[in-house]
Formats: C-alpha cells, sequence, structure tokens
C-alpha cells in the first residue's frame, strides 16, 4: 500500500454554484463510485457530502488510472482531482476546517467522522482509507485545541439565523415552519429554541421522525401531506430537507397564502427545496444558501491568520503519515 493509492476528487462551493452543485449531485456520482467499487475498480471509498461540497476519497487500484475514473462522468465542469500527498494534506485542511466558510468550524469534522463511520459500516472502506481518516480526524481534534480557533465559532445554522434576524428582526413572536429532521433542520430548531420562539411547526415526509422532536422541543408536528396549508399558516418557513428535487413549487403554495401576511422563506437545501419563482411574489421575500454566504464578513481576518500560525501541525500530521506508510512497506518487503 502506497499514499499515491489515494485520490480525491469532486466539487465544493469554491468552485461551483449552487444550482451549478444540484446539476452534478442529479448525475448520481455516488451510484457510479459504488458500481467502480462493486467492479473491483476501486478498493475503497469514503464519501463526504455536505450542503457545500460533494468529495470522494477513493483507494485507487493499479490497474484503474485517473483518467479511466473520469470518463464515468459527463459532467465534468469544477470537478477537481488530487493525488497522492496531495489528496491527503487536502483531507487534513478540510477537517481543520481551512477550506469551510467558517473557517475552522466544527461541523466539518463531525461530517468527517460521519462520512467514515458510514464507510465502515458498509465495508466501502479500505485499510489506507481508514489511516489517513483516523489521522485526519485526530489533527482536526487537535488543530481545534491548539489554536482555539473555534471561539465564539459561527456554525451554517447560526449564520442562517443571524440572516433571518437581520431580515425581518424580533423572532419571538413568529410563527416559524420547519421541513426536515436532518442535523441542519435539528440544529436550527435547537438555536430558535434558545431564541425563545413558542410557536414552531416540523413536518418530514417520515411522520414518526417528526414526532420523536416533538417532546424534546415542544413543537408542533403535521403530516408532510398537509405542508402547503401550513406554508400559508406560517410567517418564516425554513427547509432543509434532502429530497432530490422540489418540495415547495409555486403553484401550489400562491393559491393558499394570505396576501395580507408577510413571509419569509429560507431554503438550506441542496439540491434546493423551494422553487425561485416563488419569491417573486409580492408578500413573500425567499432566500438561500448563497444569499446567507452573502451576509457573513466578520471575523475572516482572524480566523485565517490562525490557520496561517498552526498550518505546521498539518506539516507534522503529513510527517507522522508518510512514516506511517514507510513503516508498512518496510513490513510487507
Amino acid at each position: 500500500m502506497k499514499i499515491d493509492e489515494i485520490l480525491v476528487f469532486g466539487i465544493s462551493h469554491k468552485e461551483l454554484t449552487t444550482e451549478e452543485r444540484e446539476n452534478f449531485i442529479q448525475t448520481k456520482p455516488e451510484d457510479v463510485i459504488y458500481s467502480l467499487f462493486k467492479e473491483g475498480k476501486i478498493d475503497g471509498f469514503v464519501n463526504l457530502s455536505t450542503c457545500l461540497r460533494v468529495e470522494f476519497y477513493l483507494h485507487m487500484n493499479k490497474n484503474f488510472t485517473q483518467d479511466q475514473l473520469l470518463k464515468y462522468f459527463n459532467f465534468q465542469k469544477g470537478i477537481f482531482i488530487k493525488k497522492g500527498e496531495e489528496a491527503t494534506e487536502y483531507l487534513f485542511k478540510v477537517s481543520c476546517g481551512f477550506y469551510s466558510i467558517i473557517k475552522g468550524e466544527d461541523q466539518i469534522l463531525a461530517q468527517i467522522k460521519k462520512a467514515h463511520a458510514t464507510a465502515l459500516e458498509e465495508n466501502t472502506s479500505s485499510k489506507v482509507l481508514n489511516t489517513v481518516f483516523n489521522k485526519a480526524i485526530e489533527l482536526g481534534k487537535k488543530f481545534r485545541t491548539e489554536s482555539k480557533i473555534c471561539h465564539n465559532a459561527l456554525s451554517l445554522e447560526a449564520i442562517s439565523l443571524k440572516f433571518i434576524k437581520e431580515s425581518i428582526g424580533f423572532l419571538a413572536d413568529k410563527k416559524i415552519l420547519i421541513l426536515g429532521v436532518g442535523d441542519l433542520a435539528q440544529a436550527m430548531l435547537y438555536l430558535l429554541v434558545k431564541e425563545n420562539v413558542k410557536n414552531i411547526t416540523v413536518t418530514n415526509r417520515t411522520q414518526h421522525k417528526a414526532l420523536a422532536l416533538k417532546d424534546t422541543f415542544n413543537v408542533k408536528v403535521v403530516p408532510f401531506e398537509e405542508k402547503f396549508k401550513a406554508v400559508a399558516e406560517n410567517d418564516v418557513i425554513i427547509s432543509a430537507t434532502s429530497a432530490p428535487h422540489l418540495v415547495i413549487r409555486t403553484h401550489d403554495v400562491a393559491p393558499l397564502i394570505d396576501k395580507n401576511r408577510q413571509y419569509t422563506f429560507l431554503d438550506l437545501a441542496v439540491p434546493r427545496d423551494i422553487e425561485d419563482s416563488l419569491g417573486e411574489l409580492e408578500n413573500v421575500t425567499l432566500f438561500n444558501l448563497d444569499d446567507i454566504w452573502g451576509v457573513y464578513n466578520q471575523h475572516l481576518a482572524t480566523r485565517d491568520a490562525l490557520l496561517e500560525d498552526y498550518s505546521f501541525l498539518v506539516d507534522k500530521q503529513m510527517e507522522n503519515l508518510k512514516k506511517w506508510f514507510k513503516y508498512y512497506e518496510e513490513r510487507t518487503i
């Protein structure tokens, strides 16, 4: 096993807009990768997919090249590809938050842990990938502890909440509907409860998952089939489902909404949940992820400086990893 056998390719918010990322996701790249794994063309993979990035960390078979890999993908706009030491160093920096919108944020480290755990559960990882990911997770923890970069950190959900508050003001008296019960939706729910918002409704395609939140957060739950009616009855609608298609279309909602009421929609999903044309209605304001990033303009200089000051930790972990590969090769000769 050699470090050169590791390859990462994918897309991120740095290269592509939300719509362009949606187009890539709709090509179902995870199905292609899984097929290559089953066919023995790659020896293992870890799928790191978030609202901002879709990345596949591959343990390449020596008889399969990156040029052959790319031929399996029709969509190639904005795809990046890195191999060997460059790929592992990239993962290390991702784990530290170098490439996050919020530099050094915690969420990406949790997502890396979850992606690796999923690969282990589904038996798609490999010894090489396990070693690399374990060292990336170890580094991510150490980097945050020593740099203290997460002090007063802002997460995606915190930015979203701040964005809503700056847009519509006081929240406690608003009626809020949340579509979805995933990690991001629950994080938003937690923050809204902390803001003393009392009138929160949750809906989800799988209702028992929504009902599980009812007592914990003291929220109302409505069936997913009644979501359009619920939209019309709330002031703020936050959608963060994992649906591969639009969940709220203009022609379904427009006839139901109160023309004397102001509505704010926040679409946190990728692919997007809410049809763009809904925002054209006179009493509707619609925001999505691209809008949210436009308001994040603080703490950047300090965080960039911390990344620079503590980047030596990445270098040290790269040396540790190379020593591991050298030791492994010597043992197997």
